[in-house]
């Protein structure tokens, strides 16, 4: 379907100018009460995460200036640290960065339940460990019954295709693991990064580590254990 043509802004009596393409877009650092946050495609739950918004905008000129208004609030999402920054770092990739949907023009989408993708993974790597067992335990007692040239052969192969196949399924738990991982500390290190703008103390400082652990002892003289 072709793009309609350019249209000018609607003005009221007010000044106030309005156009169906204008909007304001904004993200927030938001923390979580309880628990924390459970987001789509996110194996932990978060304390703090990140919230964007999309609003209809309005523009007024007054006073040599353009003022620009958000109005009707079109969608909110939000997203893990994670999440965030690979979101403003990588583009032209897949179909996009996951994010979760919280509403839509103000009508709320149902909560995500915290579901870790990585128990899936772990039960298939056991699935996949008792399948290959009970191939060759078949295989075996195949053999036994007929102790063919041809059941030989399905017997050993049965016994090479098995490592394969766990490997398989291990490579892709130990990778699921690792991106749990990095993910956590994507966030971690954003906490870090954010407490440390709050304090006014650089992050990678072993006081400031020490003050973030701690900031009611971090200031305290004579405390200059490394």
């Amino acid at each position: 379907m072709p793009r309609p043509d350019p249209v000018p802004p609607e003005r009221d009596a007010k000044g106030r100018e309005t156009h169906p393409a204008w909007g304001l877009i904004g993200a927030s650092r938001v923390s979580a009460g309880g628990r924390g946050a459970t987001l789509f495609d996110s194996d932990i739950r978060h304390q703090h995460y990140v919230v964007v918004r999309l609003r209809r905008a309005s523009r007024k000129r007054d006073l040599g200036h353009d003022w620009k208004s958000g109005e009707k609030e079109l969608i909110e999402v939000s997203m893990s640290e994670a999440q965030w920054a690979s979101f403003v770092s990588t583009m032209n990739v897949g179909d996009g960065v996951p994010c979760t949907i919280d509403w839509i023009e103000r009508e709320w989408m149902p909560g995500v339940e915290y579901e870790p993708r990585l128990a899936e993974s772990m039960e298939e790597v056991s699935n996949a460990a008792e399948k290959a067992i009970e191939e060759i335990q078949t295989a075996f007692a195949t053999y036994n019954e007929h102790r063919t040239a041809a059941n030989r052969r399905s017997l050993e192969a049965t016994i090479r295709n098995a490592a394969p196949n766990m490997n398989y399924a291990a490579k892709t738990l130990s990778e699921h693991a690792e991106n749990v991982v990095q993910r956590a500390r994507a966030d971690i290190e954003a906490m870090v990064v954010s407490k440390a703008e709050q304090l006014g103390i650089e992050p990678g400082d072993v006081a400031a580590t020490r003050l973030l652990e701690n900031p009611e002892r971090g200031g305290e003289e004579g405390d200059d254990r490394a």
